[in-house]
């Protein structure tokens, strides 16, 4: 598995079929994400913001601005609660 750079040293990671599997070592949990939760998860990690991220969803996968800023908000807030991000 791969790790990220990242302050969270609990979590491993690899991309399977445009899909991302997250192991947390912490919670002894893994966590399949979807491509949609896969392309947030990575451009998040990377220290993007999520209107950033929301402009590059809505062009990756054909949605309106808003569609996308929704989706990207839900997606961090749940990533969150599961300690995936910070």
């Amino acid at each position: 598995m791969s790790t990220p750079p990242s302050d969270n040293d609990t979590l491993m990671f690899r991309e399977v079929n445009g899909e991302i599997l997250v192991l947390d070592n912490r919670s002894s949990q893994i966590h399949q994400l979807n491509g949609t939760a896969s392309f947030i998860w990575q451009a998040y990690r990377q220290s993007s913001s999520e209107q950033d991220i929301a402009d590059a969803f809505a062009a990756a996968f054909h949605v309106d601005e808003e569609t996308a800023r929704s989706d990207v908000a839900n997606t961090v807030q749940r990533l969150r609660l599961l300690n995936l991000v910070r």
